[in-house]
Protein backbone atom coordinates (compact mmCIF):
# COMPACT_ATOMS: atom_id res chain seq x y z
CA UNK A 1 0.00 0.00 0.00
CA UNK A 2 1.39 3.37 -0.99
CA UNK A 3 1.46 5.95 1.80
CA UNK A 4 1.52 9.73 1.51
CA UNK A 5 3.49 11.48 4.27
CA UNK A 6 3.86 15.22 4.68
CA UNK A 7 7.51 15.68 5.54
CA UNK A 8 7.65 19.32 6.55
CA UNK A 9 5.57 22.15 7.98
CA UNK A 10 5.63 23.87 4.58
CA UNK A 11 4.14 20.90 2.75
CA UNK A 12 1.65 20.36 5.59
CA UNK A 13 0.40 23.95 5.44
CA UNK A 14 0.21 23.75 1.66
CA UNK A 15 -1.86 20.60 1.95
CA UNK A 16 -4.12 22.25 4.52
CA UNK A 17 -4.83 25.16 2.20
CA UNK A 18 -5.52 22.84 -0.73
CA UNK A 19 -8.03 21.08 1.52
CA UNK A 20 -10.05 24.31 1.71
CA UNK A 21 -13.01 23.08 -0.30
CA UNK A 22 -13.64 20.24 2.15
CA UNK A 23 -13.55 22.28 5.35
CA UNK A 24 -14.55 25.66 3.95
CA UNK A 25 -11.27 27.36 4.82
CA UNK A 26 -10.43 30.97 4.17
CA UNK A 27 -7.27 32.92 4.79
CA UNK A 28 -6.66 36.38 6.20
CA UNK A 29 -8.97 36.06 9.19
CA UNK A 30 -9.02 39.59 10.67
CA UNK A 31 -6.79 40.19 13.68
CA UNK A 32 -8.35 42.62 16.14
CA UNK A 33 -5.02 44.01 17.28
CA UNK A 34 -4.48 47.20 19.22
CA UNK A 35 -1.59 48.73 21.11
CA UNK A 36 -1.40 47.64 24.73
CA UNK A 37 0.01 50.07 27.28
CA UNK A 38 0.38 50.49 31.02
CA UNK A 39 -3.22 51.77 31.04
CA UNK A 40 -4.70 48.79 29.21
CA UNK A 41 -7.55 46.98 30.94
CA UNK A 42 -8.44 43.26 30.91
CA UNK A 43 -11.08 44.03 28.28
CA UNK A 44 -8.47 45.80 26.14
CA UNK A 45 -6.35 42.65 26.26
CA UNK A 46 -9.30 40.48 25.30
CA UNK A 47 -10.18 42.72 22.37
CA UNK A 48 -6.54 42.74 21.23
CA UNK A 49 -6.50 38.95 20.88
CA UNK A 50 -7.33 37.37 17.49
CA UNK A 51 -10.89 36.13 17.63
CA UNK A 52 -11.66 32.49 16.84
CA UNK A 53 -13.91 31.41 13.97
CA UNK A 54 -16.73 29.09 14.99
CA UNK A 55 -18.55 26.68 12.73
CA UNK A 56 -22.12 27.85 12.34
CA UNK A 57 -24.71 25.46 13.70
CA UNK A 58 -22.31 23.51 15.91
CA UNK A 59 -23.84 21.77 18.93
CA UNK A 60 -20.93 21.92 21.36
CA UNK A 61 -21.83 23.15 24.83
CA UNK A 62 -21.20 26.79 25.70
CA UNK A 63 -18.01 27.38 27.63
CA UNK A 64 -18.42 28.13 31.32
CA UNK A 65 -16.52 30.17 33.89
CA UNK A 66 -15.58 29.52 37.52
CA UNK A 67 -13.64 32.46 38.89
CA UNK A 68 -14.17 35.47 41.12
CA UNK A 69 -15.53 37.89 38.59
CA UNK A 70 -15.01 39.97 35.46
CA UNK A 71 -16.61 43.20 34.33
CA UNK A 72 -20.00 43.18 32.61
CA UNK A 73 -18.42 44.27 29.33
CA UNK A 74 -15.84 41.47 29.49
CA UNK A 75 -18.54 38.84 30.04
CA UNK A 76 -20.40 40.19 27.01
CA UNK A 77 -17.28 40.17 24.83
CA UNK A 78 -16.60 36.54 25.79
CA UNK A 79 -20.19 35.57 24.99
CA UNK A 80 -20.19 37.48 21.70
CA UNK A 81 -16.97 36.17 20.20
CA UNK A 82 -15.34 33.42 22.27
CA UNK A 83 -17.93 30.66 22.68
CA UNK A 84 -18.85 31.39 26.30
CA UNK A 85 -22.30 31.25 27.74
CA UNK A 86 -23.68 34.43 29.29
CA UNK A 87 -23.59 34.04 33.11
CA UNK A 88 -26.88 35.79 33.80
CA UNK A 89 -26.53 35.87 37.59
CA UNK A 90 -23.78 38.48 37.18
CA UNK A 91 -23.98 42.22 36.47
CA UNK A 92 -27.60 42.36 35.29
CA UNK A 93 -26.68 40.17 32.33
CA UNK A 94 -30.20 38.73 32.22
CA UNK A 95 -31.28 42.14 30.93
CA UNK A 96 -28.58 41.98 28.26
CA UNK A 97 -30.04 38.66 27.13
CA UNK A 98 -33.53 40.18 27.15
CA UNK A 99 -32.36 42.99 24.86
CA UNK A 100 -30.80 40.48 22.44
CA UNK A 101 -33.34 37.64 22.04
CA UNK A 102 -31.80 34.33 21.07
CA UNK A 103 -28.27 35.67 20.75
CA UNK A 104 -26.75 34.06 23.83
CA UNK A 105 -26.56 30.68 25.51
CA UNK A 106 -27.53 31.39 29.12
CA UNK A 107 -25.55 29.90 31.99
CA UNK A 108 -26.56 29.87 35.65
CA UNK A 109 -24.69 28.66 38.71
CA UNK A 110 -25.53 26.79 41.89
CA UNK A 111 -23.06 27.80 44.57
CA UNK A 112 -22.59 27.99 48.33
CA UNK A 113 -24.90 25.02 48.88
CA UNK A 114 -22.86 24.28 52.02
CA UNK A 115 -24.72 27.13 53.75
CA UNK A 116 -27.89 25.02 53.81
CA UNK A 117 -26.07 22.20 55.57
CA UNK A 118 -24.26 24.53 57.98
CA UNK A 119 -27.65 26.01 58.88
CA UNK A 120 -28.49 23.19 61.30
CA UNK A 121 -28.40 25.77 64.10
CA UNK A 122 -30.32 28.50 62.25
CA UNK A 123 -27.30 30.72 61.59
CA UNK A 124 -28.72 31.67 58.19
CA UNK A 125 -32.31 32.65 58.98
CA UNK A 126 -32.98 33.69 55.37
CA UNK A 127 -32.60 30.07 54.22
CA UNK A 128 -35.35 27.43 54.45
CA UNK A 129 -34.85 24.81 57.15
CA UNK A 130 -33.97 21.23 56.30
CA UNK A 131 -35.48 18.15 58.02
CA UNK A 132 -33.84 17.06 61.31
CA UNK A 133 -32.64 13.76 59.81
CA UNK A 134 -30.54 15.60 57.20
CA UNK A 135 -27.52 15.31 59.50
CA UNK A 136 -25.57 12.44 61.02
CA UNK A 137 -26.52 11.86 64.67
CA UNK A 138 -25.16 9.75 67.49
CA UNK A 139 -27.12 7.18 69.51
CA UNK A 140 -28.48 9.99 71.69
CA UNK A 141 -29.81 11.88 68.68
CA UNK A 142 -27.19 14.64 68.90
CA UNK A 143 -25.82 16.05 65.63
CA UNK A 144 -22.22 14.91 65.08
CA UNK A 145 -19.84 17.74 64.23
CA UNK A 146 -16.50 17.54 62.46
CA UNK A 147 -14.35 20.64 62.74
CA UNK A 148 -17.39 22.50 64.04
CA UNK A 149 -19.53 21.60 61.02
CA UNK A 150 -22.30 19.01 60.75
CA UNK A 151 -21.99 15.90 58.58
CA UNK A 152 -24.72 15.21 56.04
CA UNK A 153 -26.20 11.75 56.52
CA UNK A 154 -26.12 9.20 53.68
CA UNK A 155 -29.68 8.33 54.71
CA UNK A 156 -30.92 11.94 54.60
CA UNK A 157 -34.34 12.06 52.92
CA UNK A 158 -34.93 13.39 49.41
CA UNK A 159 -37.02 16.15 50.96
CA UNK A 160 -33.88 17.92 52.23
CA UNK A 161 -32.38 18.19 48.76
CA UNK A 162 -35.67 19.04 47.12
CA UNK A 163 -35.92 22.04 49.46
CA UNK A 164 -32.48 23.20 48.29
CA UNK A 165 -33.27 22.53 44.64
CA UNK A 166 -36.55 24.41 44.89
CA UNK A 167 -34.76 27.41 46.41
CA UNK A 168 -32.28 27.63 43.53
CA UNK A 169 -34.87 26.71 40.93
CA UNK A 170 -37.17 29.59 41.87
CA UNK A 171 -34.26 32.04 41.76
CA UNK A 172 -33.02 30.84 38.38
CA UNK A 173 -36.57 30.80 37.00
CA UNK A 174 -36.84 34.52 37.73
CA UNK A 175 -33.69 35.05 35.67
CA UNK A 176 -35.24 33.06 32.82
CA UNK A 177 -38.31 35.29 32.96
CA UNK A 178 -36.18 38.44 32.89
CA UNK A 179 -34.03 37.10 30.04
CA UNK A 180 -37.03 35.84 28.10
CA UNK A 181 -35.45 32.49 27.28
CA UNK A 182 -34.46 29.17 28.82
CA UNK A 183 -31.19 28.39 30.58
CA UNK A 184 -28.77 26.35 28.46
CA UNK A 185 -26.31 25.21 31.15
CA UNK A 186 -26.25 25.02 34.94
CA UNK A 187 -22.93 24.76 36.76
CA UNK A 188 -23.11 23.32 40.27
CA UNK A 189 -19.92 24.18 42.16
CA UNK A 190 -20.18 20.97 44.17
CA UNK A 191 -17.97 20.32 47.21
CA UNK A 192 -20.88 20.30 49.65
CA UNK A 193 -23.26 17.89 51.33
CA UNK A 194 -22.46 14.21 51.75
CA UNK A 195 -18.78 13.85 50.99
CA UNK A 196 -16.00 11.33 50.53
CA UNK A 197 -14.68 9.91 53.80
CA UNK A 198 -11.03 11.01 53.40
CA UNK A 199 -8.99 9.56 56.28
CA UNK A 200 -11.99 8.10 58.11
CA UNK A 201 -13.20 4.53 58.38
CA UNK A 202 -16.64 4.79 56.71
CA UNK A 203 -18.18 2.03 58.82
CA UNK A 204 -16.98 3.71 61.99
CA UNK A 205 -17.89 7.25 60.89
CA UNK A 206 -21.37 6.60 59.54
CA UNK A 207 -22.09 3.61 61.75
CA UNK A 208 -22.35 6.02 64.70
CA UNK A 209 -25.85 6.88 63.48
CA UNK A 210 -28.31 4.01 64.13
CA UNK A 211 -30.54 5.13 61.25
CA UNK A 212 -27.63 5.07 58.80
CA UNK A 213 -26.40 1.71 60.04
CA UNK A 214 -29.87 0.22 59.59
CA UNK A 215 -30.18 1.79 56.13
CA UNK A 216 -26.82 0.33 55.09
CA UNK A 217 -27.80 -3.13 56.35
CA UNK A 218 -31.01 -2.94 54.30
CA UNK A 219 -29.33 -1.55 51.17
CA UNK A 220 -28.24 -4.87 49.70
CA UNK A 221 -24.68 -3.54 49.52
CA UNK A 222 -21.70 -4.84 51.43
CA UNK A 223 -19.46 -1.93 50.42
CA UNK A 224 -19.66 1.32 52.39
CA UNK A 225 -18.04 3.24 49.53
CA UNK A 226 -20.70 2.07 47.08
CA UNK A 227 -23.39 2.88 49.65
CA UNK A 228 -22.11 6.42 50.16
CA UNK A 229 -21.76 6.95 46.40
CA UNK A 230 -25.26 5.65 45.65
CA UNK A 231 -26.75 8.00 48.22
CA UNK A 232 -24.69 10.94 47.01
CA UNK A 233 -26.08 10.38 43.51
CA UNK A 234 -29.61 10.07 44.93
CA UNK A 235 -29.30 13.28 46.93
CA UNK A 236 -27.76 15.38 44.17
CA UNK A 237 -30.24 13.92 41.69
CA UNK A 238 -33.16 14.94 43.91
CA UNK A 239 -31.77 18.49 44.15
CA UNK A 240 -31.32 18.68 40.38
CA UNK A 241 -34.77 17.36 39.51
CA UNK A 242 -36.54 19.73 41.89
CA UNK A 243 -34.50 22.63 40.53
CA UNK A 244 -35.45 21.65 36.97
CA UNK A 245 -39.14 21.45 37.88
CA UNK A 246 -39.11 25.25 38.22
CA UNK A 247 -37.46 25.92 34.86
CA UNK A 248 -38.64 26.41 31.31
CA UNK A 249 -36.66 23.42 30.04
CA UNK A 250 -34.03 20.85 30.96
CA UNK A 251 -30.60 22.48 30.68
CA UNK A 252 -27.31 20.64 30.62
CA UNK A 253 -26.18 20.11 34.20
CA UNK A 254 -22.55 20.01 35.33
CA UNK A 255 -21.80 19.11 38.94
CA UNK A 256 -18.14 19.85 39.65
CA UNK A 257 -15.99 16.78 40.33
CA UNK A 258 -18.47 14.16 39.18
CA UNK A 259 -16.21 11.70 37.41
CA UNK A 260 -15.16 8.11 36.94
CA UNK A 261 -11.93 9.26 38.54
CA UNK A 262 -8.81 11.03 37.35
CA UNK A 263 -6.99 9.37 40.28
CA UNK A 264 -8.94 6.12 40.42
CA UNK A 265 -6.55 3.19 40.56
CA UNK A 266 -3.40 5.28 41.01
CA UNK A 267 -3.10 3.91 44.53
CA UNK A 268 -5.12 1.50 46.65
CA UNK A 269 -6.60 4.23 48.84
CA UNK A 270 -8.54 5.95 46.07
CA UNK A 271 -12.05 4.90 47.32
CA UNK A 272 -11.57 7.14 50.36
CA UNK A 273 -11.25 10.17 48.05
CA UNK A 274 -13.45 9.47 45.01
CA UNK A 275 -17.12 8.56 44.69
CA UNK A 276 -17.81 5.43 42.67
CA UNK A 277 -19.09 6.70 39.34
CA UNK A 278 -20.99 3.47 38.63
CA UNK A 279 -23.49 4.59 41.26
CA UNK A 280 -24.17 7.81 39.32
CA UNK A 281 -25.60 5.91 36.34
CA UNK A 282 -29.06 4.36 36.54
CA UNK A 283 -30.15 0.91 35.40
CA UNK A 284 -30.96 2.30 31.94
CA UNK A 285 -27.44 3.67 31.48
CA UNK A 286 -28.54 7.28 32.03
CA UNK A 287 -26.64 9.70 34.22
CA UNK A 288 -28.38 10.73 37.44
CA UNK A 289 -26.68 14.06 38.12
CA UNK A 290 -24.22 15.53 35.59
CA UNK A 291 -24.92 14.94 31.93
CA UNK A 292 -21.18 14.47 31.40
CA UNK A 293 -18.25 13.79 33.68
CA UNK A 294 -16.97 17.04 35.16
CA UNK A 295 -13.45 16.39 36.45
CA UNK A 296 -10.94 18.97 37.58
CA UNK A 297 -7.86 19.65 35.43
CA UNK A 298 -5.88 22.45 37.04
CA UNK A 299 -2.25 22.77 35.98
CA UNK A 300 0.15 21.37 38.62
CA UNK A 301 -2.68 21.18 41.16
CA UNK A 302 -3.36 17.60 42.25
CA UNK A 303 -1.15 16.57 39.31
CA UNK A 304 2.45 17.01 38.15
CA UNK A 305 1.62 19.37 35.30
CA UNK A 306 2.11 18.24 31.72
CA UNK A 307 4.72 15.60 32.63
CA UNK A 308 6.09 13.82 35.68
CA UNK A 309 5.20 11.08 38.14
CA UNK A 310 3.91 10.54 41.62
CA UNK A 311 7.10 9.60 43.44
CA UNK A 312 5.50 7.15 45.87
CA UNK A 313 3.10 5.31 43.57
CA UNK A 314 5.68 5.25 40.74
CA UNK A 315 3.25 6.03 37.93
CA UNK A 316 2.70 8.98 35.61
CA UNK A 317 0.84 11.77 37.39
CA UNK A 318 0.50 14.33 34.63
CA UNK A 319 -2.81 15.97 33.78
CA UNK A 320 -3.40 14.13 30.49
CA UNK A 321 -2.74 10.70 32.01
CA UNK A 322 -5.28 11.57 34.70
CA UNK A 323 -7.80 12.87 32.17
CA UNK A 324 -7.51 9.73 30.05
CA UNK A 325 -8.06 7.54 33.10
CA UNK A 326 -11.36 9.30 33.75
CA UNK A 327 -12.36 9.17 30.08
CA UNK A 328 -11.40 5.51 29.64
CA UNK A 329 -13.43 4.53 32.69
CA UNK A 330 -16.42 6.60 31.61
CA UNK A 331 -16.30 5.09 28.11
CA UNK A 332 -16.38 1.63 29.71
CA UNK A 333 -19.71 2.74 31.20
CA UNK A 334 -21.01 4.07 27.84
CA UNK A 335 -20.29 7.73 28.62
CA UNK A 336 -18.10 9.05 25.78
CA UNK A 337 -18.04 12.82 26.38
CA UNK A 338 -16.70 15.02 29.14
CA UNK A 339 -17.06 18.65 30.25
CA UNK A 340 -13.99 19.33 32.42
CA UNK A 341 -13.27 22.24 34.74
CA UNK A 342 -9.81 23.49 33.73
CA UNK A 343 -7.16 26.05 34.67
CA UNK A 344 -3.70 26.96 33.40
CA UNK A 345 -2.84 28.17 36.90
CA UNK A 346 -3.30 31.27 39.03
CA UNK A 347 -1.23 33.76 40.96
CA UNK A 348 -0.95 34.24 44.69
CA UNK A 349 -0.22 30.75 46.00
CA UNK A 350 3.30 29.71 46.93
CA UNK A 351 4.53 26.94 44.68
CA UNK A 352 1.55 27.12 42.30
CA UNK A 353 3.04 27.45 38.80
CA UNK A 354 1.30 28.78 35.72
CA UNK A 355 1.42 26.92 32.43
CA UNK A 356 2.91 28.43 29.32
CA UNK A 357 0.10 29.39 26.92
CA UNK A 358 1.26 27.05 24.15
CA UNK A 359 1.38 23.89 26.27
CA UNK A 360 -2.02 24.71 27.79
CA UNK A 361 -3.35 24.98 24.23
CA UNK A 362 -1.80 21.59 23.44
CA UNK A 363 -3.46 20.02 26.46
CA UNK A 364 -6.83 21.47 25.47
CA UNK A 365 -6.55 20.10 21.92
CA UNK A 366 -5.72 16.69 23.37
CA UNK A 367 -8.66 16.95 25.79
CA UNK A 368 -11.12 17.71 22.99
CA UNK A 369 -9.75 14.86 20.92
CA UNK A 370 -10.38 12.64 23.93
CA UNK A 371 -14.03 13.69 24.08
CA UNK A 372 -14.42 17.13 25.65
CA UNK A 373 -17.39 19.05 24.25
CA UNK A 374 -16.67 22.21 26.20
CA UNK A 375 -14.99 23.25 29.43
CA UNK A 376 -15.32 25.51 32.45
CA UNK A 377 -12.51 28.01 33.02
CA UNK A 378 -11.31 28.08 36.63
CA UNK A 379 -9.15 30.81 38.19
CA UNK A 380 -8.91 31.52 41.90
CA UNK A 381 -7.49 34.95 42.64
CA UNK A 382 -10.31 36.45 44.68
CA UNK A 383 -8.83 39.55 46.28
CA UNK A 384 -6.20 42.24 45.92
CA UNK A 385 -5.22 44.55 43.04
CA UNK A 386 -5.23 41.83 40.38
CA UNK A 387 -8.75 40.75 41.28
CA UNK A 388 -9.94 44.37 41.37
CA UNK A 389 -8.53 44.99 37.90
CA UNK A 390 -10.29 41.90 36.52
CA UNK A 391 -13.56 42.46 38.32
CA UNK A 392 -13.87 46.19 37.63
CA UNK A 393 -11.90 46.38 34.36
CA UNK A 394 -9.22 48.66 35.78
CA UNK A 395 -5.85 49.32 34.09
CA UNK A 396 -3.64 46.26 34.48
CA UNK A 397 -0.64 47.01 32.25
CA UNK A 398 0.71 45.76 28.94
CA UNK A 399 1.08 42.12 30.04
CA UNK A 400 -2.03 40.05 29.39
CA UNK A 401 -3.53 38.68 32.64
CA UNK A 402 -3.38 34.92 33.11
CA UNK A 403 -7.17 34.61 33.24
CA UNK A 404 -7.62 36.42 29.93
CA UNK A 405 -4.92 34.26 28.31
CA UNK A 406 -6.63 31.14 29.57
CA UNK A 407 -10.13 32.11 28.50
CA UNK A 408 -8.93 32.97 24.99
CA UNK A 409 -7.09 29.65 24.67
CA UNK A 410 -10.20 27.78 25.77
CA UNK A 411 -12.17 29.74 23.18
CA UNK A 412 -9.71 28.95 20.39
CA UNK A 413 -9.68 25.22 21.18
CA UNK A 414 -13.48 25.19 21.39
CA UNK A 415 -13.78 26.93 18.03
CA UNK A 416 -11.35 24.51 16.39
CA UNK A 417 -13.40 21.51 17.43
CA UNK A 418 -16.63 23.18 16.36
CA UNK A 419 -15.28 22.52 12.84
CA UNK A 420 -14.37 18.95 13.77
CA UNK A 421 -17.51 18.06 15.71
CA UNK A 422 -18.34 15.21 13.36
CA UNK A 423 -15.29 13.37 14.68
CA UNK A 424 -16.59 13.81 18.22
CA UNK A 425 -20.22 12.91 17.59
CA UNK A 426 -19.75 10.16 14.99
CA UNK A 427 -16.29 9.00 16.01
CA UNK A 428 -14.83 7.05 18.90
CA UNK A 429 -11.64 7.58 20.84
CA UNK A 430 -9.32 4.70 19.98
CA UNK A 431 -7.96 2.70 22.92
CA UNK A 432 -4.35 2.40 21.77
CA UNK A 433 -2.17 -0.69 22.28
CA UNK A 434 -1.33 -0.21 25.97
CA UNK A 435 -3.13 -0.38 29.29
CA UNK A 436 -3.58 2.62 31.54
CA UNK A 437 -1.05 2.57 34.40
CA UNK A 438 -3.68 3.20 37.13
CA UNK A 439 -4.61 -0.37 38.04
CA UNK A 440 -4.76 -0.55 41.83
CA UNK A 441 -8.02 -1.92 43.29
CA UNK A 442 -10.02 -1.19 40.14
CA UNK A 443 -10.64 -2.63 36.69
CA UNK A 444 -7.82 -2.38 34.17
CA UNK A 445 -8.53 0.06 31.34
CA UNK A 446 -7.02 0.92 27.95
CA UNK A 447 -4.64 3.89 27.95
CA UNK A 448 -6.57 5.68 25.15
CA UNK A 449 -3.40 6.97 23.48
CA UNK A 450 -0.69 5.77 21.10
CA UNK A 451 3.02 5.67 21.95
CA UNK A 452 5.22 7.67 19.59
CA UNK A 453 8.43 5.95 18.59
CA UNK A 454 11.35 6.88 20.84
CA UNK A 455 9.44 9.65 22.63
CA UNK A 456 10.00 8.72 26.28
CA UNK A 457 12.19 9.57 29.23
CA UNK A 458 12.94 7.86 32.52
CA UNK A 459 12.24 9.46 35.89
CA UNK A 460 13.34 8.24 39.31
CA UNK A 461 10.59 7.10 41.68
CA UNK A 462 10.66 5.61 45.15
CA UNK A 463 10.64 2.14 43.59
CA UNK A 464 13.00 2.68 40.66
CA UNK A 465 12.96 4.26 37.22
CA UNK A 466 9.62 4.99 35.54
CA UNK A 467 9.27 5.51 31.79
CA UNK A 468 6.94 8.34 30.78
CA UNK A 469 6.07 9.88 27.39
CA UNK A 470 7.51 13.12 26.03
CA UNK A 471 5.02 13.31 23.15
CA UNK A 472 1.36 12.32 23.22
CA UNK A 473 -0.81 11.06 20.37
CA UNK A 474 -4.59 10.57 20.56
CA UNK A 475 -6.86 9.43 17.75
CA UNK A 476 -10.57 9.18 16.98
CA UNK A 477 -12.08 7.20 14.11
CA UNK A 478 -15.40 7.76 12.37
CA UNK A 479 -17.43 4.59 12.81
CA UNK A 480 -17.46 2.46 9.67
CA UNK A 481 -15.24 4.83 7.69
CA UNK A 482 -11.53 5.20 7.01
CA UNK A 483 -11.34 8.67 8.54
CA UNK A 484 -9.38 9.58 11.65
CA UNK A 485 -8.80 12.66 13.76
CA UNK A 486 -5.28 12.58 15.20
CA UNK A 487 -3.69 14.99 17.67
CA UNK A 488 0.03 15.10 18.40
CA UNK A 489 1.29 17.10 21.37
CA UNK A 490 4.87 17.79 22.47
CA UNK A 491 4.15 17.85 26.19
CA UNK A 492 7.92 17.89 26.79
CA UNK A 493 10.54 19.65 24.68
CA UNK A 494 10.35 21.60 21.45
CA UNK A 495 8.25 21.14 18.32
CA UNK A 496 9.44 18.13 16.33
CA UNK A 497 8.46 15.38 13.90
CA UNK A 498 7.42 12.10 15.47
CA UNK A 499 6.43 8.69 14.13
CA UNK A 500 3.46 6.70 15.35
CA UNK A 501 1.37 3.67 14.36
CA UNK A 502 -2.39 4.08 14.83
CA UNK A 503 -3.91 1.59 12.40
CA UNK A 504 -2.33 -1.08 10.20
CA UNK A 505 -4.13 0.47 7.24
CA UNK A 506 -2.14 3.67 7.73
CA UNK A 507 1.30 2.25 8.36
CA UNK A 508 3.63 4.60 10.24
CA UNK A 509 2.50 8.22 10.29
CA UNK A 510 4.91 11.13 10.54
CA UNK A 511 3.33 13.97 12.51
CA UNK A 512 4.54 17.33 13.73
CA UNK A 513 4.16 17.28 17.51
CA UNK A 514 4.02 20.89 18.70
CA UNK A 515 3.94 22.34 22.18
CA UNK A 516 0.60 23.88 21.22
CA UNK A 517 -0.59 20.61 19.70
CA UNK A 518 -1.24 19.62 16.09
CA UNK A 519 -4.62 18.33 14.92
CA UNK A 520 -4.75 16.26 11.74
CA UNK A 521 -7.49 14.77 9.63
CA UNK A 522 -6.23 11.48 8.20
CA UNK A 523 -8.04 9.63 5.42
CA UNK A 524 -7.49 6.52 3.36
CA UNK A 525 -8.47 7.32 -0.24
CA UNK A 526 -7.95 4.74 -3.00
CA UNK A 527 -5.31 3.03 -0.93
CA UNK A 528 -3.39 6.25 -0.27
CA UNK A 529 -2.99 7.91 3.11
CA UNK A 530 -3.92 11.59 3.13
CA UNK A 531 -3.14 13.60 6.23
CA UNK A 532 -3.98 17.26 6.61
CA UNK A 533 -2.92 19.59 9.39
CA UNK A 534 -6.06 21.54 10.28
CA UNK A 535 -4.56 24.03 12.74
CA UNK A 536 -1.61 25.33 10.73
CA UNK A 537 -1.45 28.33 13.08
CA UNK A 538 -1.03 26.52 16.38
CA UNK A 539 -2.17 29.34 18.69
CA UNK A 540 -4.83 30.74 16.35
CA UNK A 541 -6.08 27.39 15.07
CA UNK A 542 -9.16 28.61 13.19
CA UNK A 543 -7.32 31.41 11.39
CA UNK A 544 -7.77 29.69 8.02
CA UNK A 545 -11.27 28.30 8.66
CA UNK A 546 -14.57 29.87 7.70
CA UNK A 547 -17.92 29.68 9.48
Amino acid sequence: MKKLHLGSMRSTISSALSFAITLGMVVNTPIYAQTLTSQSTPLDHLKAAPRPVFKKGNTLLPLGQAHCGLSKETYIELANYWGYGLPIQNADLAKVAQANPGRYHLVAGVGEVYRFYDNYDGRYPELPKLPPNTWLRDTNGKIILSGGRPIVSPAAPNEAFQIIGDHYGKSIRQLEITAGQAIKLIQNQGESGLWVVLENDPAQLYGQDPQVKADFNNSGLNDWFAYISRNKARQEGALKQKLFSNLQGNPTYSWYQEQYGTERGRWAGWPWYIFKYEQFIDSFGKTIVSDYTAPEMYYSFHNSGWTGIDYNSAVAWDALTQALNNISGAISLKQKFTYPWVSMGWEGYTGQPISSPDTFMGMMKAYYTAGAIGSVGGYFVCGGPLWEALNYNKPIGATTPTLIKQLTIQGHAHALFSHLEEYLRKGDLLPGPNLHPYQSSTKVLPAMEFPAEGQTQQVQSRWGLVTIPTARVLARKISGQDRWLVTAWANVGSDRDIKVKIDNKLGTLTLRARKAGSVYVVKLVNGLVQQTLIDSNAMNPTKFLSP
